[in-house]
């Protein structure tokens, strides 16, 4: 074989082992359609100002909801005198996350502003609270107006406007 065939053979098989094969992309849409529900999902981040409001459930009364208006609970193990919370490891915060609020910053003109507050979490975020109890969502409540969490483990329970355990009258 001549030096020039034994170097065009070369140069080939080295163009083949060093093509790489074209990279597939996916859009954001795609991605999200593709990783299905996340466990905890909330929309109040740590940067947003948190919204509160007061809604009427047809299972336990008046009640306090997010701006999605999505039930909000305290647990009866948290502290209140300073506000804590018992809420802190991730078995706990995927399916009771904390509602958050950069600064303490919240939206809430159909709440008593004296019984509105924040707390600061060992991770650096402030956790909404109202009458001294740390508010969450539940991950179960699958639609606006839900309160399957009310009663839970008989500790968690849908927060009222006055800060305590709601209860239809």
């Amino acid at each position: 074989m001549s030096r020039i065939a034994v170097f065009a053979l070369m140069l080939a098989c080295l163009g083949a082992c060093s093509a790489q094969e074209p990279e597939e992309t996916a859009s954001l849409e795609e991605l999200e359609a593709a990783a299905g529900p996340v466990a905890g999902p909330t929309k109040v981040l740590p940067g947003d100002i948190a919204k509160l409001q007061v809604e009427e459930s047809p299972a336990v009364g008046s009640v306090v909801a997010d701006r999605e208006h999505y039930t909000l609970y305290f647990n009866e193990q948290d502290g209140t005198s300073p506000p804590s919370s018992t809420c802190l490891e991730p078995e706990c915060t995927l399916v009771w996350p904390p509602l958050l609020a950069k600064g303490g910053q919240f939206d809430a003109p159909a709440l008593d502003p004296k019984l509105l507050g924040t707390m600061k979490r060992p991770d650096g975020t402030q956790q909404v609270t109202l009458g001294g109890r740390p508010v969450y969502r539940y991950v179960d409540d699958e639609q606006a107006g839900d309160a399957t969490g009310h009663g839970t483990d008989n500790r968690w329970f849908a927060i009222s406007p006055s800060g305590a355990k709601a209860s239809r009258q």
